[in-house]
This record gives C-alpha cells, sequence and structure tokens, in this order.
C-alpha cells in the first residue's frame, strides 16, 4: 500500500467539509491525490508529488504539481476557502505557508488545517519534521493575521474512519471526546477566517 493509498479519502470528511458551502472555490494545499474534488465543484488542488498529480489528473480532478514551501502560483484573494489537512507537520516553512494561504484566501473567507499533536507517535512518520500543540497551532494563524474561529482536538486512533463512515462521515461524539484525553492518538485542528 503505497502513502497516497492511505490517504484517500477519510471516512470522517465531513469533519472537514462542512466548514465550507459546496459552491466554495476551494484550494487544497498538499491535497494529495485531490479527494475533496467530489465535494467541490470549484477545486484547485496543489502538491509536491509528481505520482499525487498523476493520480488525481487520472481520476480527472484539477491538481497541479508545486512546491508549497515556495509562493503559491496564485493570485491574491483567488479562493473562498482554503484546505491544509495533515500538512505543516511536513514543510520546512509552517509560518511561510500559513501566510500564503491568507494571501490567496479572499478577506471573509476560511482556512481549514490539522496537524498531528505533540505526541509520540507523531515520529512515527519519518516525513514530519514538527509536531504542534494545539496552542502553538492557534498562535501560528492569529499571528499571521487570521481571526481563529475554533480550534481542537480530533481523533485519529485507528478505526476513526470506519466508525464515521457508519455514521454520517464525521466522527461519532464519543470519539470526538475522547480526542480531548491527552493519551489518545490524535491530531489538532484550526478553523480560521481572514477578516474583512
Amino acid at each position: 500500500m503505497s502513502y497516497f493509498d492511505w490517504h484517500q479519502q477519510p471516512g470522517y470528511r465531513a469533519d472537514i467539509t462542512r466548514h465550507f458551502a459546496t459552491e466554495s472555490k476551494l484550494l487544497d494545499i498538499g491535497c494529495g491525490t485531490g479527494w475533496l474534488a467530489e465535494k467541490f465543484p470549484s477545486y484547485t488542488g496543489i502538491d509536491g508529488s509528481p505520482e499525487a498529480v498523476e493520480i488525481a489528473r487520472g481520476l480527472g480532478r484539477n491538481v497541479i504539481e508545486g512546491d508549497v514551501d515556495k509562493p503559491l502560483p496564485f493570485a491574491d484573494e483567488s479562493f473562498d476557502g482554503v484546505v491544509m489537512k495533515d500538512l505543516l507537520e511536513h514543510v520546512a516553512d509552517p509560518v511561510g505557508l500559513v501566510r500564503e494561504a491568507r494571501r490567496v484566501v479572499r478577506p471573509g473567507g476560511r482556512v481549514f488545517a490539522s496537524s498531528p499533536d505533540a505526541q509520540r507517535w507523531v515520529w512515527d512518520d519519518y516525513s514530519h519534521r514538527r509536531p504542534f500543540t494545539r496552542r502553538a497551532f492557534r498562535h501560528l494563524f492569529a499571528d499571521q493575521g487570521f481571526d481563529v474561529v475554533r480550534s481542537g482536538y480530533e481523533s485519529v486512533a485507528p478505526g476513526t474512519g470506519i466508525l464515521a463512515r457508519r455514521t454520517g462521515h464525521r466522527r461519532p461524539a464519543a470519539v470526538r471526546a475522547a480526542a480531548r484525553l491527552p493519551w489518545v492518538r490524535r491530531n489538532v485542528w484550526v478553523l480560521a477566517r481572514r477578516p474583512g
């Protein structure tokens, strides 16, 4: 199983998609194979992996290849929303990328981002450069000029996606509550808004 097979559309996809109207012009940074394109007709994805981009294009998804550690190849205020799902722990300059997200999202637009919590399991993935705490994640966005609307934890314990598929593609309430426990394998997430 390849990395991209493992990162296909998660069972808990509604935990991400519920933050954006279906008609939103959406940018998915670090999109992998671009599974969010199935929900948003006006979708653009960008990923640094030629393999992921080839798979996405083969599925008819609007995905381009690009280095997210460089300025994004989009005009200012081009998108209604931006997603950075499980991305910021991989990049060399998370501050620079959050600033770029702010540049390309329109005033009033939203950004959803998630990243592994600062727990020991995070380092099992050799491509991770850093973990984040919830407080650090909130500050990362607030310090770059975003209004943080909400933040929290999401369980990524084995089986979470299967349970979510069976309960409407959202993590069940008990799983969401368990994510507050510091020993549960979890991600931190933030929903932020560009003022204006």
